[in-house]
């Protein structure tokens, strides 16, 4: 998911949430959205460099590696601990923290699902043969055509095709 997508859904979602929590809703909302500072602590510690466009075109290019190290705060393990810790210390806001962090988590693992059924579906209606070249590939990636703005219809398949790794690298340049 990208970036403008979760900083729409998490003010919608502050929004919604802001009667409740008052004025500690930039909590949670700041939690859900820095989360994904590890992908760049991760780009700037592997290629040694503080750039970020360097870390915006790796994590742009066509179909980037999903290393696990890269998403450190994402882990299960990184959030069961800070819930531990808020349990332990009865800390509010170490549970507002989690409870931002845990949303972003919620949309990753929905984008992840959309994206696997579109992968699934179109290479099924494709054969398995990439819409560029016509090869037969087991192993094709999903290339996005149209960036819908809608966040409704972000995961139309009409907005998607299938190709393999050279098309699609291709198609990034």
């Amino acid at each position: 998911m990208q970036i403008q997508e979760h900083v729409k859904i998490s003010t919608a979602a502050a929004l919604l949430a802001a009667p409740v929590l008052k004025k500690d809703i930039w909590i949670p909302f700041a939690a859900s959205l820095l989360i994904d500072v590890d992908h760049y602590l991760w780009h700037a510690v592997t290629y040694r460099t503080l750039s970020l466009r360097a870390a915006v075109r790796y994590f742009g290019q066509a179909d980037p590696p999903q290393l696990p190290l890269a998403r450190l705060l994402h882990h299960p393990l990184v959030l069961g601990t800070l819930l531990f810790f808020a349990v332990r210390l009865r800390s509010r806001v170490l549970g507002l923290i989690l409870a931002g962090l845990l949303f972003h988590v919620s949309l990753d693992v929905f984008h992840v699902s959309q994206m696997n059924t579109l992968k699934y579906t179109l290479r099924e209606q494709a054969n398995n043969n990439c819409r560029q070249c016509g090869q037969h590939y087991d192993a094709l990636q999903l290339h996005t055509l149209h960036f819908s703005k809608n966040l409704l219809t972000r995961y139309n398949p009409e907005y998607f095709i299938v190709l393999c790794p050279d098309c699609h690298e291709q198609a990034h340049v």
